[in-house]
């Protein structure tokens, strides 16, 4: 066996990496579409060179002439010197031989090179195999803590309309002073300020255990760039906002994201409201526009997959009363170097 690092301008090296992450998510996960070739190809290459934000790096294991193990280094840029968010998988044939371990010893070789002492990682478990997936062995193994459970949640779509009327009833009489604005593929200029100081706020916000994750650093040139690489990635985005009449600032908005070329699924993105701002039923409300807007210009779209902390009981409350039935977890591993 030996580790190589793919050069994502190569076309065909990229091909035959992509192969083994989408044959890991077609066994955990057949019948979904999971990560698309093109997305992950655009991400790659977007991350080369001069990008403020992130740097992206692939690598694999090969032997002989098959590529058996692949994982992708993500490193924030303008903040978060100190981490390395891994993606790490081994092709289901070819597990339980050495390949997964060669290649973490490549990815922390890489992590101290960059001065980086936190790779964060995360393991998908089906119904099923919840507790005793492969990622989870193998996390456990190789001296990863764990750090949170999310909770995966699919909610049908198009949503029911008594439902919709009945939830925007509730909930209309405890938002009096704010407003709702929906946009799609870019927030409106007026509100891009206040955007990116609620990315901001996300990264500060969540609930995120002990893991080691800090304030992010956004402004309106970090937002626009989001918005570029979305649409690079053949993705359409739909957000909506709810904003403080009193003080004109948006405090509360939900995204979600759309591949185009599957949009039967769609994935739930970010949805935050602002501590101060809690207790209105913003969450429900920007969450009903967003996803009738989904549905209104993506008609073929048929779930919304989401994902909760086990503690953000408000929003698992939300997704709830959408309708959301569980569909196994999202396991968080942590490891200081």
């Amino acid at each position: 066996m030996r580790t190589e690092r793919v050069d994502p301008t190569d076309e065909r090296a990229f091909a035959r990496w992509f192969a083994v992450l989408d044959a890991v998510q077609r066994d955990e996960r057949p019948g979904e579409p999971g990560w698309l070739p093109h997305e992950q190809h655009r991400s790659l290459l977007d991350s080369q060179g001069d990008d403020p934000d992130h740097a992206k790096i692939a690598l694999q294991v090969v032997d002989g002439d098959e590529v058996v193990a692949v994982a992708k280094l993500e490193l924030p840029r303008r903040d978060n010197h100190h981490l390395v968010e891994l993606v790490l998988v081994t092709h289901p044939r070819h597990r339980r031989r050495g390949a997964g371990r060669r290649l973490l010893v490549a990815v922390e070789e890489l992590a101290r090179e960059q001065g980086r002492t936190t790779i964060i990682a995360g393991s998908d478990e089906p119904p099923g195999s919840v507790g005793t997936s492969a990622s989870r062995g193998f996390a456990e193994a190789t001296g990863f803590s764990f750090s949170q459970v999310e909770v995966r949640r699919d909610i049908d779509l198009p949503l029911d309309p008594e439902v919709v009327a009945r939830l925007e009833r509730a909930a209309r009489g405890h938002a009096a002073d704010y407003a709702l604005r929906s946009w799609r593929d870019r927030v409106p200029d007026d509100l891009v300020e206040d955007m990116a100081e609620l990315y901001r706020r996300m990264s500060t916000d969540f609930p995120r255990a002990d893991m080691e994750l800090f304030e992010e650093e956004w402004d309106v040139a970090r937002v626009r760039r989001d918005e570029e690489q979305a649409r690079a990635m053949d993705r359409t985005w739909f957000g909506a906002g709810a904003v403080h009449l009193p003080t004109g600032r948006m405090v509360a908005y939900t995204e979600v994201g759309v591949p185009r070329a599957a949009p039967q699924r769609v994935y739930q993105w970010d949805t935050l409201v602002v501590s101060e701002h809690r207790g209105h039923r913003l969450g429900t409300l920007v969450k009903l526009a967003c996803l009738q807007q989904v549905s209104a210009e993506f008609p073929q779209a048929r779930v919304i997959s989401t994902w909760n902390a086990e503690e953000n009981v408000p929003m698992v409350r939300v997704n709830d009363t959408l309708g959301a039935r569980v569909n196994g977890q999202l396991v968080n591993w942590q490891k200081r170097l």
